[in-house]
This record gives C-alpha cells, structure tokens and sequence, in this order.
C-alpha cells in the first residue's frame, strides 16, 4: 500500500470542507450516497482521514495557523497588502474577502461534524464487515474524539464562546446558540482524555492498545503524523494551561517527558530545527503532531505555507515578502549573545538561518523553507508541516506550570534546557523574572509557528504587547470577530462584545 491513498483521503477531505452548507457550515456533502457507505473497512479508513483531511484544511487556508495564532502579536510587519495590515493592526472588521474568511468558523466546524459522524457510524463498519476489528474501532474512535477537542481547543482561543454541537446534524440543523467556554472545554477534555487512553504511544505493534499493524503501515510511516497518547496527553496539558490548571498542565507534561522514550521523542539540534529535512517536515525526532505536506506524496502546495508570505529573493523569484520582522525587532527578540537561532557577529552582521538579509529595508524570516523544487528560483511550491506540537514546546509550558506552582528552581532548569540547546546557556536573571524569561523563550523559539497571540493571551501581556485597553480585552477585544455569514437575523449568534462597537 502507498502512503499516496493518504493524499486521496486529504484531498477528499478539502472538497468535503468546501461543500458545508447548514448555519453553522458543519455539513458536508459525501463523495458517495450516504445508503452506500459505512459497510466497508475502507469506508471507516476514507472517514477518518478525511476528518484529518478537514483539520489540515482548516488551518492551512489562506495561511490561518499562522493568521490566528502570530500576525497579531506585533512581530511581523506587513510590506503592501492591505488585509494582513489590517490583521497586524488589529482591525478584524476592515472590509477584505480575506478577513471575512478568516472569521468564518466553518473550518473547524466541518471537522467537528465529520468526527461526529465518525463516533455515530464506525460501530455500523465494525458490525458489516468482520475485517474492521474492534481494536482498531477503538483506535480510530480515539482519532476523532483528539481531532474534536483539537478543533474545539482552536475554536475557544480564536472565538471564545462558540457554538457546541456534539452530533452529525443534517441539512435542516437550527443553529445553536454559542455556548460557555468552560463548557466547550470541559468537553474538549473530556475527548482528549478519552484519546489518551485509546491510543498507543507509537503505532509499532508493541503497545497494547494496538497490536496488529494500523492500516498495513510500520511505525516510522505514522511518526508524528497522526495522533498518539503523547499528543492526547499534550493537548490536555495545553487546554488545563489555557484554563490556569497547572497543576493537571504538570501533570499531563510529565506523562509525555517521562515517556518520551515510548514516544520516540527527543529535542533537536538547532540545524535540525532550521534545516531542509528536519522539524519542518513534520517527522523529526522533536514533532509531537503535525500535519505534513510531503512533495513525495503529491502534498506539496502553493499557499497554506509560511514560505509563501515570508519568503522573496534569493529563494523565491518575488521581490519582496508580504510579511516580515524589522530589524529593530529582531534585535528585541534575540536579545541575548551566542544565540545559535540568530545572533550578530563582531562585524554586526547577523548569522543563523532564523533570517536572511538582516541590515536591509526588508530581511526575510527564512526559518521555514521547505521548497518543493531546487535551485534559486524555483516555482513557488512549498512542502512545510504546520507543526502543531513539539518537545520543545512541551518543555516551554512545563516550565511555565513549574513558575506558576510556585516551583521556579525546577522551572528554570527546564528552561535551561530549552537555552542550552539553543547555545545561550543558563538563565542568569533573578527568579521573579522568570515569568518574562520563559515567554520569551517561546518567543524566540517558537518564531513563525503560530503560538505568540495564544502565548501573550495565557500569559495576560495582550495590554503589553497590543492596543487594547483592559476595558477592550474585558469586552473580549482578544477573539475574533463572527463573520457576517453566521449573524443573519434568524440566527441566535451574537457578535462578540468588542466588535460590536
């Protein structure tokens, strides 16, 4: 078997994604009649991976991993287009297509309704065909329920309040009103957990909750690219620290640290995490989960890559980027010597592969270049995973659930590891610092992979780093604006508060 059935069962998911239609988009149409599906081991095989199909989608349009968790933060700068200036400045409801899009949740919504029909009809599969084991049933239920929560823990940090459906509604759904966020969360955990116990460390045949091979496939195929028990564990780590839990945050990263080895998982080098065949594949040692676009596979892409807006000459023939971080700021974020990510030389140039061209009008952010084609100026085809979860991150917030239980001598040994890696050493501030030492670790750290809005509104520096009043932020000046298509007159949503006015 070849992994390019994979890419069929993706590229079936985006058509599912683009043919939603009910009030809140959740529904799509199905490639064949609904009478004739869910009778066959591949029809609960198409089902699954078309959900992580949808959840690639999802975050991959128009670049919205990266719109919705970093252009906000006031690190990138935007050269000339006019809709990514209006998100860097914080002004959601600027009339642009893009920003409409942006807004409109049915991304997300139509991976939830595609796991909720996963949950309601991979028992009928088991029941028509014998091969469909109850093991990998169970399996495959764990996937669903992870992507659910997944799609449910974005939803709360972009929109806050938002709708919870828990069913396959069909085409004649009364839309629901958005519901409390601790209740969406509430049941976000409750599918990772679920995940967590279902899935095996690693698809190997040596974990108990799987021992038969998972769809034909050895182990090293699945690396990273689809969810185990460390990403389960990982997302309830980061859904109890969106919650101010940190004590279940301690917890669930420490089931994944003390584990890493069932795992397979392991911090890397920095030439490993800025090269061509490491993190940004989506299957070095350090990835957790990510979602791959593997030019080998036919996955490679023109948009949904970072490269596409912050890339120009010499590696792509374009003049200038759309996106870039000034000099100034640069200087700000790699504050400290002997930084391997990027630092200056003696002459005050820069070096790592964080940046190219720093000192001119506009340096390139060339952390992430995975081209699909060689040579200096290839065709504008991108291969790079939208890496979801890594160990170095899992690091970074088990520091901060360490600072935040009044822990700091063990949390700042765990952000030391992270420095270390990195050729900056030891933390030598004064432990009341550490709040702002480790939040700019992940500043640095985490560049261009779309954490910093979610990391400053956890944090509470929204006031700090953006310019919204306390008053705005109360009003919910954080989230995202509902897009227009899903405030109709006969619908009970409500704008969020701030943009209203």
């Amino acid at each position: 078997m070849q992994r390019s059935y994979i890419f069929f069962f993706l590229l079936s998911g985006m058509m599912l994604a683009a043919s939603c239609r009910t009030k809140l988009d959740v529904q799509p149409s199905h490639l064949v009649p609904e009478q004739k599906m869910w009778t066959t081991k591949n029809d609960a095989r198409s089902a699954v991976f078309s959900a992580y199909a949808l959840l690639r989608s999802a975050l991959a349009g128009n670049n919205a991993w990266l719109v919705f968790g970093e252009l906000r933060a006031g690190d990138f700068t935007s050269v000339s287009r006019g809709d990514l200036s209006a998100v860097t400045a914080n002004q959601l409801t600027a009339s642009f297509p893009a920003l409409e899009n942006w807004s409109n949740w049915r991304r997300f919504y139509a991976v939830i309704y595609q796991a909720n029909l996963c949950l309601e009809k991979l028992g009928t599969v088991h029941e028509n065909d014998f091969r469909y084991t109850e093991e990998e049933m169970k399996v495959d239920l764990a996937h669903v329920r992870f992507l659910r929560s997944l799609a449910y823990f974005y939803l709360v940090r972009i929109w806050g309040d938002v709708p919870l459906v828990t069913r396959a509604v069909s085409g004649d759904f009364v839309p629901l009103e958005r519901a409390p966020q601790a209740r969406v969360l509430d049941m976000a955990a409750a599918d990772a957990q679920a995940a967590a116990e279902a899935l095996p460390w690693k698809y190997d045949q040596q974990s108990p909750e799987l021992r038969s091979q998972y769809w034909g496939q050895p182990s090293a195929f699945w690396q990273g690219v689809i969810a185990g028990k460390g990403s389960a564990y990982m997302l309830l780590a980061h859904i109890a620290a969106w919650r101010g839990d940190y004590l279940s945050t301690d917890k669930y990263a420490r089931l994944v640290i003390d584990n890493r080895s069932k795992g397979g998982y392991a911090m890397v080098n920095t030439a490993a995490l800025t090269g061509n065949t490491g993190v940004f594949t989506g299957q070095a040692e350090d990835i957790i989960f990510a979602m791959p676009f593997n030019k080998n596979y036919q996955e490679s892409s023109a948009s949904g890559h970072i490269e596409e807006w912050v890339l120009a000459e010499p590696f792509i023939s374009k003049a200038q980027p759309d996106i870039f971080i000034s000099n100034d700021s640069i200087l700000r974020i790699f504050d400290e010597p002997n930084d391997e990510r990027f630092k200056l030389t003696d002459g005050g140039a820069g070096a790592g592969n964080y940046f190219t061209g720093f000192g001119n009008p506009v340096p390139l952010f060339s952390k992430i270049r995975l081209l699909s084609v060689t040579g200096a100026n290839p065709l504008r085809s991108y291969q790079s995973a939208i890496v979801v979860f890594r160990y170095e991150e899992l690091l970074l917030l088990r520091a901060e659930a360490l600072l935040y239980l009044g822990k700091t001598g063990e949390s700042a040994q765990v952000l030391n590891s992270v420095r270390g890696q990195r050729g900056i050493g030891e933390y030598k501030g004064p432990l009341t610092a550490l709040a702002n030492a480790i939040l700019q670790e992940r500043r640095r750290e985490l560049l261009g992979e779309g954490w910093r809005w979610f990391d400053l509104a956890r944090f509470e520096k929204l006031e700090q780093y953006s310019r919204f009043s306390p008053a705005d932020l109360g009003k919910g000046a954080q989230f995202w604006p509902v897009s227009k298509s899903q405030l109709s007159a006969a619908s009970p949503i409500q704008q969020n508060k701030y943009w209203q006015q």
